[in-house]
């Protein structure tokens, strides 16, 4: 497998550990992953579903199948946490605006979280004064490369 389609598993098992496998979004990769020469027998169905009628409990069935199939170990919730955690720290810190956080970045307020709250006061001051926020931000982004070395 290559290191592209490596990553995109192990993206699809981030989304499954998180509770937030998308039916369409996991029948759209089923197809291409058989495109790039992946095949087993979840797989195939997961392909020849519907993306507008797949439930969201079929799919995750399915994507879990998928990847015990391939032999994938299932990851925690945690580890979930902490990698959409870091992606978001990625795209913050790589200029995107605040409308393309997503929700994600609520996982680095509140692991960065204090008796101060000092996290949400430097969210809320972002527009004129990003850096304080953004420290935050790098010091979430080294924490979770720290906890997510050697997964």
């Amino acid at each position: 497998m290559n290191a592209d389609l490596a990553a995109r598993v192990n993206h699809l098992n981030v989304e499954w550990a998180d509770y937030s496998v998308e039916p369409d979004r996991a029948v759209w990769l089923a197809c291409d992953f058989l495109i790039e020469g992946l095949d087993t027998p979840a797989l195939r169905e997961l392909a020849g579903e519907s993306p507008t009628r797949l439930s969201r409990g079929d799919a995750t069935s399915l994507v879990r199948q998928f990847l015990d199939e391939l032999g994938i170990e299932p990851i925690t919730g945690e580890q979930a946490d902490w990698f959409l955690g870091r992606e978001a720290a990625l795209r913050i810190l790589g200029g995107a605006p605040p409308s393309e956080w997503g929700d994600d970045a609520g996982r680095i307020n509140m692991r960065m979280d204090d008796e101060d709250e000092s996290v949400y006061v430097a969210l809320a001051l972002h527009d004129t004064n990003p850096n304080a926020y953004l420290a935050f931000v790098r010091e979430y982004l080294r924490l979770a490369e720290a906890q997510l070395t050697g997964w």
